[in-house]
């Protein structure tokens, strides 16, 4: 590979989401999805060992990346028997996600396709994935993270602050 195609390659890798699915393929090929009807709040739980990670039947593009990236951080952590009862951990475990699938330059990005439209729910299908995950990542941004999207954005004549 010559320089500029390691660089190219390098640079795109860089940009590209997040993709839980491959992730899933590449790191944990022994573990499963099933798709099946859950009652509750609960989006998704890993079963069987660990060798099955289930994911409610009926569920948005958006919620199912986003619980298989959550899912994905309990089998890295070790944690196969969480929930809502394991507030801590559930808080962990949704933040390392919302950090792995909505990187800065994402939300700029996507920000600025919506015209500056602060729609959260907009900017939420815009990005693939829920409302909860944006919502646990825009109150994440470190210091650092909110002072380039501000002045990624500062274009947007005051159409966001980022506090």
């Amino acid at each position: 590979m010559t320089p500029s195609a390691a660089l190219a390659h390098s640079a795109s890798s860089i940009i590209q989401p997040y993709d839980p699915w491959h992730d899933l393929g590449e790191r944990w090929p022994g573990v499963t999805i099933q798709v099946v009807p859950m009652t509750g709040d609960l989006l998704g739980q890993i079963s069987g060992d660990g060798r099955i990670i289930e994911l409610r039947a009926g569920t948005s593009s958006g919620q199912r990346r986003a619980t298989l990236a959550h899912e994905i951080v309990h089998l890295e952590r070790g944690r196969h028997d969480c929930g809502p009862w394991q507030t801590r951990e559930e808080r962990q475990v949704h933040a390392m996600a919302s950090r792995r699938l909505l990187r800065v330059a994402e939300l700029v990005t996507a920000i600025r396709a919506l015209g500056g439209s602060q729609d959260l729910r907009a900017l939420a299908v815009t990005l693939d994935v829920d409302l909860e995950t944006l919502e646990v990542r825009l109150a994440d941004l470190e210091r650092r993270e909110r002072r380039v999207m501000r002045q990624a954005l500062r274009r947007q004549a005051g159409l966001w602050c980022v506090a």
